[in-house]
């Protein structure tokens, strides 16, 4: 290739070849002499990206192209009569608009393969497939330079990926070509001359040869017979050496960089249909399986490396005690089956993408308990909300406002009837005075009666019987002795109750004062003194005085021994 700047650096980097000053269509063609497995195809320019493109191959040494891939800032306009990406079969012919931006301005790619991994292949080895990616000879690549803002000398370091062999080595008559893995979705498995499809440049099938080794098999011809180099430590094989009418000599054994150990097993042999019996030994990197494809349990294929990764298999993060089989996930993606790369398997009634909280209305995560949770034990007249949920560890329920108890199954004390109210229960509300106190039964609210007394909250007397007024030892104004007051009597009204007892009121003056003589109280105890007044000015009282006179001293074993001078002067 002509116009190759160098400066005869070892690194790649330091040499690209650049086109003519002011010429806006360029092409780039190469006789690779030979006929290889192409799989894909890099370039990265020394300055700006081409605004537009096109790869085209040719396999009968330049008499007839076909296109690869279009690429360009503006398809539309460079390529009117091509779809416009992405592509969904292998054999697409598109155009592609994400490789031919302005930006970068330097060391930008673009990047094109044969097997787009975005494309699920069922079968690798159809014919459709290899013809895409096999008997190359001739790659073109056609720049266009010219595109607004841009400049119009392009520079550009090519690089181009190809699997194939260096015409030195004496291949035996009839085999002039050797497949190598293919790079993308397709798995990576040897496309053996003579195992695999005949070469349609020859008269007859290949012989069968050892292909993918380290290094490549050096052979020769002796009587019609093949002597190949001993496959191992990467292959197995199962016959001895033949010549090409009869089975195949050996076979590769596609550990994808897992193992560089394998055997061969008729029974796998057989199995393929007579395309391999290659089983890897002693598959590395949590890797198992016949060609070290598989992750062993509890690990998943990472499906974001590719296969021969050394670090493709992560270990599952399952929380062994809500994940069934102690913790295992799912090895890789498997839409058919539902199955998600690392994804874990829950029990019953556990939830979380680690398998490690219980479902709502669940508690309890256990390892011993087959399906991972118990149900929770909730009242719903109790709870607040949903009354299936309580606590997820320790299975207490989520109480209303007067409910109480491990499954929101009881009232508060001085509380009954456990209801759907939005507070849950009611208060007991017992009569102070006919209650022993303000406790009920919290099904049927009854309050603890004192004697003689009955009604749900004590308020009634039992027949025979009556009760006294909490204000029952009252003391007439009237009836007192005033200093400084006159008694007014009043009629009571027609039409409601008194708001005043006895026959009316003691009309009293500023600086005044009555004195009740109290003769009947029955024991000593604590009592309220209770004044009933209405005044007559608008503004309230300022000041009462309260003075008690006692006919003698309190007993110091009296209930009201520790009486002092000052309690009598309120």
């Amino acid at each position: 290739i002509e116009n190759v700047v160098t400066s005869f650096a070892p690194r790649p980097k330091k040499a690209w070849w650049q086109s003519e000053n002011g010429v806006e269509h360029v092409s780039i063609q190469l006789d690779l002499e030979a006929e290889f497995h192409f799989t894909h195809l890099i370039m990265t320019f020394k300055t700006f990206r081409p605004a537009a493109m096109l790869v085209e191959r040719s396999a009968d040494f330049g008499n007839t192209w076909k296109v690869y891939r279009y690429f360009a800032y503006d398809c539309a306009a460079s390529f009117p009569h091509v779809p416009h990406g992405p592509p969904r079969r292998i054999d697409d012919v598109v155009c592609e608009s994400r490789y031919s931006d302005i930006e970068p301005s330097t060391e930008g790619e673009v990047i094109y393969r044969v097997l787009d991994p975005a494309i699920p292949i069922r079968d690798p080895y159809s014919p459709a497939i290899q013809s895409e990616t096999q008997w190359v000879n001739h790659p073109r690549l056609n720049l266009d330079w010219e595109q607004k803002g841009r400049n119009l000398q392009g520079r550009a370091t090519w690089k181009l990926q190809f699997w194939g062999r260096h015409p030195v080595f004496p291949w035996p008559p009839g085999c002039t070509h050797q497949a190598q893995p293919s790079l993308g979705t397709a798995p990576n498995a040897c496309l053996c001359c003579g195992s695999a499809e005949p070469s349609p440049h020859t008269a007859r099938p290949c012989t069968a040869t050892c292909v993918g080794a380290e290094p490549p098999q050096l052979r020769t011809a002796q009587s019609g017979h093949v002597q190949p180099r001993a496959c191992e430590p990467n292959h197995a094989q199962p016959w001895a050496n033949t010549v090409s009418s009869e089975p195949p000599t050996a076979f590769c054994c596609d550990c994808n960089e897992h193992s560089r150990r394998c055997h061969f097993d008729m029974a796998v042999f057989l199995a393929t249909g007579n395309t391999s019996g290659g089983v890897c030994d002693g598959c590395q990197h949590n890797t198992m399986g016949r060609r070290c494809h598989l992750c062993k349990p509890f690990y998943y294929k990472d499906p974001t490396k590719d296969l021969r990764d050394p670090a493709v298999c992560r270990a599952c993060d399952c929380d062994p005690e809500g994940s069934l089989d102690g913790g295992l996930c799912d090895s890789a993606d498997d839409p058919a089956r539902g199955l998600i790369a690392g994804q874990c398997r829950c029990k019953e009634h556990v939830a979380g993408p680690r398998c490690d909280r219980c479902k709502p209305g669940f508690f309890g995560l256990s390892t011993d308990n087959p399906q991972g949770c118990q149900r929770c034990q909730c009242d719903p007249r109790g709870t607040v909300v949903d009354g299936s949920r309580c606590d997820p560890v320790s299975g207490e329920c989520f109480c209303k406002r007067l409910v109480t108890g491990r499954s929101c199954n009881q009232c508060l004390p001085e509380h009954w009837g456990l209801s759907h109210d939005l507070p849950g229960c009611r208060p007991c509300d017992c009569d102070v005075g006919g209650a022993r106190n303000n406790l009920c039964a919290m099904g049927t609210g009854q309050c603890q009666c004192r004697s003689h007394v009955v009604g749900r909250q004590c308020e009634q007397v039992e027949t025979g019987f009556y009760r006294i007024n909490l204000d029952h030892y009252t003391y007439e104004a009237e009836d007192a002795r005033l200093h400084q007051g006159s008694v007014v009597e009043r009629e009571p009204p027609p039409d409601r109750p008194a708001s005043w007892t006895g026959t009316g009121f003691a009309r009293m003056l500023e600086g005044g004062w009555v004195e009740f003589h109290v003769s009947d109280v029955p024991f000593s105890t604590e009592y309220d003194v209770v004044i009933r007044y209405e005044p007559q000015h608008p503004e309230a009282w300022q000041e009462v005085g309260l003075k008690v006179l006692r006919p003698s001293p309190v007993s110091a074993s009296s209930p009201c021994g520790n009486t002092i001078p000052a309690d009598d002067q309120l």
